[in-house]
């Protein structure tokens, strides 16, 4: 999966990355000069209509006007004609409803307006006109703003100069409405976000738009007055500008960066979109390849782990037909063989341990019927014939319940009376060292038990416990049901005990089923205990304690089952 990952997701993921970048750096470019042609329109527009209303300084060539200006008398007739020569302009030119008067003034303040007409100017506005225009430079024209009958205007102020002695005659002034350019800028500022102002060569703002907004603040101001056109951003502004070369004009439009580049999140949607929606079809298509390939294995691979810890009924369900499927189907194969020759084996070695201890079991009893009969022959020669008959009795019960017609289990009761004749021939050849005590609930006389399962553990208790000890000895048989419902027998006698190491040597036959020599202690409970685990399973069997001296407990647990 990170294999996966590293070779499909983060590519896709670095191409949104790069794609993004490359677009806001065009959008941005785009923006910028779309802004900045926005701004270079601006300028054409209002240097058009300067240079359209320049067309009247034309006027002060003419030479009505000339001779206005150097005759200080008679000058009606060329008044007449400068008044006639500024209506005839105003009819063939574009932008005469701009103008909102024209003034003509001499070096002296003789002065014509068609408002007006011929007057004569004070003193100080004459100074005023003299000191706002650099009369070294003739050619300069000055551009104000003015309040013409409390109106907004420009005032645009240019010499009139001699073609022969290029000697300033005067000056002509053309008053023009503000709110032409004011209509052209909001007109443009309308269409773009933003603020647009107009500033002149001093710095001053002329217009604004919004009309009602004031001009940004620009702390760069440097580069705006270094420059006659460029843009820079500030923060979150960018600021687009550019200087009209006919007026000396700068217009500035101020506009938010997050508008500008706008169309740029469009784009980072779109390609967060495509990259998302990309890396979903990825995960999608890695679970499909896993279900379809890697998942299979893994689902095999559990299979094989269970069956190595044991589980050989492990199988694997095939919906396919790939070679993935021809592996689930082998493994299933191979475990069906496993179970069969595992169960061959069980039975083979279950029938093997059957014969084993059926051939334990009859060598347990010609050992009995020897002593017994020795000890009939004894009791013969001495002339106690009640008592050979007593025992010869109790011989044929002892025999007749441990053939029981071929049956491996038996009533409890049963083989408690096989214990009891057991125990009455054991008692004629001990009676002055032997006391025997029973002590059972007759529930459990009911249920079944494996025939011989409690013989040898008496027996070890008279052979080697009591025997070996001095004094008389006792074996008590108690049996009940135990907490789990199972049924519990104890054989417990005072004889000798069991020492330590040699205890943990039967408990180690016991455990792993291997018995002693027959000769030796602890042949009995072996052969016994490996019965009951062969025909009821794990956890019933024996369990033995002792203490070496004192005597010897050994517990038998059954389930409660009835025949």
């Amino acid at each position: 999966m990170v294999m996966f990952i590293l070779l499909t997701v983060i590519p896709l993921i670095v191409v949104g990355v790069v794609s993004y970048i490359k677009s806001y750096n065009i959008v941005s470019e785009n923006s910028y000069a779309l802004a900045q042609q926005k701004v270079d329109q601006l300028t054409r527009e209002f240097d058009v209509i300067i240079q359209d209303i320049k067309l009247f300084n034309e006027i002060g060539k003419k030479e009505s006007t000339v001779q206005f200006l150097i005759d200080s008398k008679n000058t009606a007739n060329e008044a007449k004609d400068i008044l006639t020569m500024i209506n005839f302009y105003k009819e063939n030119y574009q932008y005469s409803d701009s103008i909102m008067n024209i003034r003509i003034i001499d070096l002296e303040g003789k002065a014509i307006s068609e408002d007006r007409g011929v007057y004569l100017l004070d003193k100080v506005s004459l100074n005023q006109l003299k000191n706002s225009n650099d009369l070294e430079d003739n050619m300069n024209t000055v551009i104000q703003p003015i309040y013409k009958n409390s109106t907004p205007a420009l005032s645009m102020t240019s010499a009139i100069v001699s073609d022969d002695s290029k000697k300033v005659l005067g000056f002509i002034t053309i008053i023009i409405k503000a709110s032409t350019f004011k209509n052209i800028l909001h007109e443009t500022a309308s269409k773009i976000s933003g603020t647009i102002h107009i500033e002149d060569q001093d710095g001053n703002t002329l217009f604004v738009s919004p009309e009602l907004a004031s001009a940004p603040e620009v702390e760069n101001r440097d580069f705006i007055e270094e420059n006659r056109y460029g843009y820079l951003t500030e923060r979150s502004k960018l600021i687009v500008f550019q200087t009209s070369d006919i007026t000396g004009w700068k217009i500035v439009r101020v506009s938010p960066l997050s508008e500008i580049v706008k169309s740029t999140e469009n784009i980072k949607s779109l390609i967060i979109i495509t990259v998302g929606s990309s890396i979903i079809f990825i995960i999608g298509l890695y679970y499909f390849i896993t279900s379809r390939l890697i998942l299979p294995l893994r689902v095999l691979k559990k299979k094989m782990k269970q069956a190595s810890l044991g589980d050989l009924n492990v199988m694997v369900t095939n919906h396919r037909t790939d070679e993935i499927a021809d592996l689930g189907e082998n493994f299933n194969s191979m475990m069906m063989k496993i179970n069969t020759l595992v169960k061959k084996s069980v039975d083979e070695q279950k029938q093997l341990k059957i014969a084993e201890l059926r051939t334990l079991q009859a060598q347990i009893n010609p050992h009995f019927l020897y002593n017994t009969l020795e000890t009939i022959i004894w009791m013969a020669e001495a002339k106690k014939g009640e008592q050979v008959v007593e025992i010869t009795k109790a011989l044929s019960h002892f025999f007749r319940i441990s053939l029981s017609k071929g049956k491996d289990c038996i009533l409890l009761e049963d083989e408690i009376e096989h214990i009891r004749n057991y125990l009455l021939i054991q008692k004629i050849r001990y009676q002055d060292i032997l006391d025997v005590t029973f002590h059972l609930n007759e529930d459990i006389l009911k249920y079944e038990i494996i025939k011989l399962s409690l013989q040898p553990l008496v027996e070890n208790a008279i052979y080697h416990g009591i025997k070996n000890k001095r004094g008389k000895g006792f074996v008590r048989i108690k049996g009940d049901f135990n907490p789990e419902g199972h049924i519990c027998i104890d054989v417990i006698d005072n004889g000798i005990g069991i020492k330590e190491d040699e205890l943990m040597k039967i408990k180690k036959q016991m455990s792993q089923g291997v018995p002693f020599e027959k000769d030796r202690g602890g042949f009995g409970m072996v052969n016994v205990h490996q019965r009951l685990v062969l025909f009821y399973g794990e956890p019933f069997g024996l369990k033995i304690n002792s203490w070496y001296g004192s005597g010897t407990r050994v517990r038998i647990i059954i389930p409660a089952k009835r025949c």
